[in-house]
């Protein structure tokens, strides 16, 4: 990869037509606006948006904006036996993490949360929901491409499990089934893979006695390189964020994995470069683009945080990023944060000398 290579996370913006916002735990059907019949098609453009707003604006890899996904983590549960969808438990979520303010006017939001499906027999991969959303990226972008899926630890945390004695074995027998489905998006070409599992972070203490194995039982014969983005949590969901003091340790666990690069929240904690060091010799996707606000973040910001950030990390391993994903902003703010990010990130590689592609410029 290019030094100081632009993309977003994994989720762009879920359009207004295409969903009801604030129903994203609901499956009863009412998440989706369009009439079943016409629902593949506007999924179909709604992904054509979200490439050509990333082209547009200049980004260097692509996703599918996860478009077609109601949940980036739930939605690889109709892949994998072993997991029943129609024994539902009540599951409370419960979290390590106190360096973020929960909303208290979610409504019955947090109630359609807990409701989780079912482990109720032994995991196994069957089929690979994010295939065909491959598939139809790589037709129609004209950049590399990204492909993202949940992580182990955060996948369990959103089961009930009546089938493994201990959470370790069946956060281990998910990490099988993922390594499966990394290896079928391996066979079908990407640039990238990409591994989001935030419950890293949300439940240190575990992380600690089984991180490391989880993450080489997932990776475990990979070739193609993976990124595993570790975040605070949605912003759509918390008031506020302030910098937990266990997030550096996440990243020197990251950095004893086999993991080619790590995705790192970083604008909206109000992280300094200091957090870098814990990075070691991976590549960093620095999260430059906070998702806390409507607000657009100038070029020039942009800039200044690349610039301190390169005095840790450099260039050849440095890729601007988002903090996490951004299928809840409205598509103004969207599309002028990553056009920010694109032409903050021009500013420094004029400053290096280092080359511009011509679609990054504006």
């Amino acid at each position: 990869m290019q030094p100081l290579s632009t993309q977003i996370v994994g989720s762009y913006v879920k359009p207004q037509w295409l969903v009801r916002h604030g129903h994203e735990h609901h499956h009863d059907g009412s998440w989706w606006r369009p009439e079943p019949g016409v629902l593949a098609d506007a999924m179909d453009d709604a992904v054509l948006l979200a490439i050509a707003e990333q082209e547009r604006a200049g980004l260097d890899v692509v996703t599918d904006g996860e478009i077609r996904r109601q949940h980036y983590d739930r939605h690889f549960v109709t892949g994998i036996g072993g997991i029943s969808l129609e024994t539902i438990r009540d599951k409370e979520f419960t979290s390590e993490l106190k360096s973020k303010t929960a909303r208290t006017d979610l409504g019955d939001l947090w109630q359609n949360f807990r409701l989780s499906p079912t482990i109720t027999g032994p995991l196994e991969w069957v089929s690979s929901p994010a295939i065909d959303e491959l598939r139809f990226l790589k037709k129609y972008a004209r950049r590399r491409v990204k492909a993202p899926i949940v992580g182990p630890m955060t996948l369990y945390d959103r089961l009930a499990d009546d089938h493994y004695e201990r959470p370790e074995d069946g956060i281990m027998a998910l990490a099988g089934v993922l390594n499966r489905e990394l290896k079928e998006l391996e066979a079908e070409g990407t640039d990238l893979l990409m591994v989001a599992d935030p419950a890293l972070h949300f439940k240190l203490s575990r992380s600690r006695e089984i991180g490391k194995a989880v993450i080489e039982r997932l990776l475990e014969g990979v070739m193609t390189p993976v990124v595993l983005h570790v975040c605070y949590g949605y912003a759509k969901y918390s008031t506020s964020k302030t910098i937990n003091p266990s997030y550096p340790e996440v990243l020197r666990l990251l950095s004893e994995t086999p993991i080619q690069a790590m995705s790192i929240e970083y604008e909206q904690p109000g992280h300094t470069p200091d957090l870098l060091k814990e990075a070691g010799d991976k590549h960093v996707h620095l999260g430059l683009i906070g998702m806390g606000t409507h607000e657009i973040e100038t070029p020039e910001h942009i800039a200044e945080r690349l610039r301190a950030a390169l005095k840790v990390v450099p260039p050849e391993r440095l890729h601007p990023s988002t903090d996490c994903g951004m299928w809840f902003l409205p598509r103004a703010v969207a599309r002028g944060k990553i056009e920010a990010l694109v032409k903050g990130t021009n500013i420094v590689r004029r400053e290096l000398g280092l080359d511009i592609p011509e679609y990054a410029i504006r």
